[in-house]
């Protein structure tokens, strides 16, 4: 894949985050805001389901395509992650589309994050 996808990204993926390093040629990180529920599944990373009213923080990474299949790898997509495409609300009020993974199933005692904010969880 040659063009260029925007990855919704909510937990170690972000900016300072431990898988971060999978998105070393990102041409572009912005804040945002996704709408619906954080998790963490106490397995060191989190779950979003989307919906609701609640604010997720995120991040939209704009990657060169070649760098999507890694992604894939580390989120085990399709098995334990899906994706799809979700709006998302950047900080100067304009929505960005890109793709967001979701968990397939919720693990036994995955816990909300109130805050919505992996790293402040």
């Amino acid at each position: 894949m040659d063009n260029n996808v925007t990855l919704i990204v909510y937990g170690t993926l972000l900016s300072g985050e431990c898988n971060h390093f999978y998105c070393r040629e990102a041409i572009e990180i912005l804040p945002c805001t996704l709408r619906g529920t954080l998790y963490d599944t106490g397995l060191g990373y989190p779950a979003f389901v989307p919906g609701g009213n609640e604010p997720v923080a995120a991040e939209a990474i704009v990657i060169p395509g070649h760098c999507w299949q890694s992604i894939d790898e580390l989120e085990d997509y399709p098995h334990e992650y899906d994706r799809r495409i979700i709006e998302a609300e950047l900080y100067s009020g304009e929505t960005v589309s890109g793709w967001v993974y979701i968990m397939n199933s919720l693990p036994a005692g995955a816990t909300v994050i109130s805050s919505g904010d992996w790293k402040n969880r």
